[in-house]
C-alpha cells in the first residue's frame, strides 16, 4: 500500500515529491512533526496504563463488574469509533484550509465536523440509551452483570458525548500548528483519570470507578475550551498570514 503511493505521488504530484534530495533533518521540519506525533505516543501510553489501572480496580469488586465492564466498553466503543474517524479524518482539511489562510473552509469544516460528531453521539447514545437493556442482554443474560452494565453504559454515553467534541479540538490544535494545547489534550485523560479513579474507589466505591471517566472526559472538554479561546487570536493571526490577501499585501510591501 505504501509502495502504491509512492509511485503514485512520483508519477502525478504536483506538488509533492519524494526526491532524496528534499530530505531533510530541520529543526524547522522536525519540530511541528514531533509536536504533533508526540502528542498521539503519550495518549496511546496513557490509554494502556489506565485500562490496567481500571481493571484493576474493577476485579476488587468480583467478576460480575469486571465483566459489565468489559462489555459496556465495546459497546461504547462502536459509535466512540465512528466520532473517531470524523475527528481524525477532517484533520487533513483543517490543515490545508490553515495553511491556505481560507477561513471560510476552515470554519465550515469545524462546523459540519461538530453538526456530524453531534449527530452521531445524539443518536447513538439516545438509542442505546433506549434500548440499553436489550443491547447489553445480547452479550450476557446475567443479571447481576446486567444490572451493574447499564450503569457502566449510561457513564461511557455520557462520557462519550464531551469526548467527540474534545476531539475534535484536539484536530484543530494539530492542524493550526499548536502543538502545546494538542499535547495537552492527548495528555490530559491519562493524567487525570489515574487520580481521579483512584480517590473515586477510596470515596465511593465502585460507583467512583465507573463515572470516573465520564468526571475525566468532562474535565478535558473544559481544559480544552480553556486552550481555544486563548489560541483564537493566534489561529486568526496564521489565517491571516497565510491567506491570498495578505500574501499579495507582503509582495507589495516589498516590491515598493
Amino acid at each position: 500500500m505504501v509502495g502504491y503511493f509512492v509511485i503514485w505521488l512520483q508519477r502525478h504530484g504536483e506538488n509533492v515529491s519524494l526526491a532524496p534530495r528534499w530530505f531533510t533533518l530541520s529543526p524547522t521540519v522536525l519540530r511541528p512533526v514531533f509536536g504533533v506525533s508526540i502528542g498521539e505516543l503519550l495518549q496511546s501510553g496513557f490509554l494502556i496504563v489506565t485500562s490496567l489501572v481500571l481493571n484493576n480496580l474493577a476485579v476488587a469488586y468480583g467478576d460480575s463488574a469486571l465483566a459489565a465492564m468489559g462489555v459496556a466498553v465495546r459497546i461504547a466503543q462502536v459509535p466512540e469509533f465512528l466520532v473517531m474517524g470524523v475527528t481524525l479524518g477532517v484533520l487533513p482539511l483543517l490543515a490545508y484550509s490553515y495553511g491556505k489562510g481560507d477561513r471560510r473552509r476552515l470554519m465550515s469544516a469545524l462546523r459540519v465536523s461538530a453538526i456530524t460528531v453531534g449527530g452521531i453521539v445524539l443518536i447513538s447514545a439516545t438509542m442505546l440509551f433506549v434500548f440499553r437493556e436489550q443491547v447489553f442482554s445480547m452479550f450476557s443474560a446475567d443479571r447481576s452483570v446486567l444490572a451493574i452494565g447499564i450503569t457502566i453504559l449510561t457513564a461511557q454515553l455520557v462520557a462519550m458525548i464531551v469526548n467527540g467534541f474534545a476531539g475534535l479540538m484536539t484536530s484543530l490544535f494539530q492542524a493550526t500548528g499548536r502543538s502545546v494545547p494538542a499535547i495537552v489534550m492527548s495528555v490530559a485523560q491519562g493524567v487525570l483519570f489515574v487520580p481521579i479513579v483512584i480517590l473515586g474507589n477510596i470515596w465511593f466505591g465502585l460507583a467512583g470507578i465507573i463515572w470516573a471517566l465520564t468526571v475525566t472526559e468532562g474535565l478535558v472538554f473544559g481544559v480544552g475550551v480553556v486552550m481555544w479561546l486563548a489560541s483564537r487570536r493566534a489561529i486568526d493571526r496564521g489565517l491571516a498570514e497565510g491567506s491570498p490577501e495578505r500574501a499579495d499585501e507582503v509582495l507589495e510591501h516589498t516590491e515598493s
